[in-house]
């Protein structure tokens, strides 16, 4: 270690991101002192669509926890549907030279293994302890506990997207233009001539958008279903049609029914935030010695509301950097994390900028039902683009200059024609 003591840090929050940090941050930092506390008691249920795509894997892959996900379902395919009826279907694993490969991994089961993963790393574990607040001290936080106050070097917000930390910070929460919200509910899905329990189905439906919905399969007929949409949206939905998120949900099923889809057994209802990544929420506040990750920093994606990706993906990222700086023999405590931490955000905002910015674009666009309907056309047509898009909802893809000028002649081509095209 550089400096002469072992770094004391505190991680606030025993979801995927605050588990998967602070197993991270064992590794890269073997001799820190890596506390963990959540308020809950595990196992708990968290909302949430409960899809766990490519990237997540990747993450638990290189942290070596693949084997926490060999008991979950595993889908292989992915299908989008649009106005008109028309559907993209891509048919996994292995497509157009990408792993889609992924998992419905609920909540209840997955923080529960991955926080026993984060003890088995060495973090010190403490269910039930909730974060009061913090002082800065200069060289650090002062940390306000149920046993009393401690001093740690660095906190790691890891606490969602209502997060105690962030307000600690005084960093303010994305504006409602910037959030989404959602329900989730369980049941049992089926149908006579689709792949239910092999597919993770989005659907952008002309009927209710900018309404977004999901089915993600569990295991024996069973599945995870929901709708989404940008909080100021509901709130319009509200006024003109006194519809609330909950006759959003029902109508979405009844959607499904009218399309064949057996659904039934439905229970566990349950609401959530979703603040997205185009709010570009600071990560870090001037002179604190802390830093926000996933929900917390509001890194989800703006156009599936996957969160679990980004947030490990975070978390693995800053225990590296850390990591690096202390093997250069580098102090990156007290007066010196400010640069870390800045160090950090930065890496960050240069490997998922692009990826969130390309994400939110193809969230407006989906919310059209002109463009929702020629893009879904277009994908149907390509599985390049239908791989890409995949990637988009699940993990970093990003299209780059040229790629984001073929997507878009691939969907302006239906609307030019050959004809007007050979002009």
């Amino acid at each position: 270690m550089a400096g002469t003591e072992a770094p004391r840090i505190l991680v606030v929050g025993g979801g995927p991101t605050g588990a998967v940090t602070a197993v991270a941050l064992r590794r890269e930092l073997p001799g820190a002192r890596v506390t963990l506390i959540d308020k809950a008691t595990f196992p708990r249920d968290k909302t949430c669509g409960d899809g766990l795509g490519p990237g997540a894997r990747r993450v638990l892959d290189g942290l070596g926890l693949s084997h926490l996900l060999r008991d979950f379902h595993m889908p292989m395919s992915v299908a989008i549907s649009g106005p008109g009826g028309v559907e993209a279907f891509a048919r996994g694993p292995l497509m157009d030279g990408h792993d889609l490969a992924g998992y419905v991994a609920p909540r209840l089961v997955l923080d529960d293994l991955l926080l026993g993963a984060a003890r088995d790393a060495g973090a010190d574990v403490h269910e039930g302890v909730a974060f009061r607040g913090m002082t800065a001290t200069g060289d650090g936080e002062l940390v306000d506990l149920p046993s009393g106050e401690t001093a740690f070097d660095l906190v790691v917000g890891a606490d969602g997207a209502y997060s105690t930390v962030r307000r600690a910070l005084g960093v303010d929460r994305p504006a409602m233009g910037h959030t989404h919200v959602a329900m989730r509910a369980y049941g049992t899905v089926t149908h006579p001539d689709k792949p239910v329990g092999d597919t993770l189905r989005f659907d952008f439906l002309e009927s209710l958008l900018p309404v977004y919905g999901w089915v993600f399969p569990l295991p024996g007929d069973g599945a995870n279903i929901g709708v989404g949409l940008p909080v100021d949206q509901l709130k319009r939905q509200t006024a003109r049609h006194g519809r609330t998120l909950r006759d959003l949900f029902d109508l979405y099923v009844e959607d499904l029914r009218g399309r064949g889809f057996e659904v039934s057994g439905l229970g566990r209802v349950a609401t959530h935030q979703l603040p997205h990544a185009a709010a570009r929420t600071p990560m870090t506040a001037p002179g604190r010695a802390a830093v926000l990750l996933g929900d917390a920093a509001a890194t989800i994606n703006p156009l599936s509301g996957e969160g679990i990706f980004y947030g490990m993906a975070a978390g693995v990222q800053l225990a590296e950097h850390l990591g690096a700086l202390d093997r250069a023999g580098e102090d990156w405590r007290g007066a010196h994390l400010a640069g870390a931490l800045g160090g950090f955000e930065r890496a960050h905002r240069d490997r998922f900028g692009r990826h969130y910015r390309e994400c939110y674009l193809a969230q407006r666009l989906m919310s059209s039902r002109a463009w929702a309907g020629t893009a879904t056309r277009a994908v149907a047509a390509s599985d390049e683009a239908m791989a890409h898009v995949a990637l988009m909802l699940f993990d970093e893809q990003s299209a780059g200059s040229r790629g984001l000028l073929r997507l878009v002649g691939s969907i302006l081509r239906p609307l030019v024609g050959p004809g007007r095209a050979r002009r």
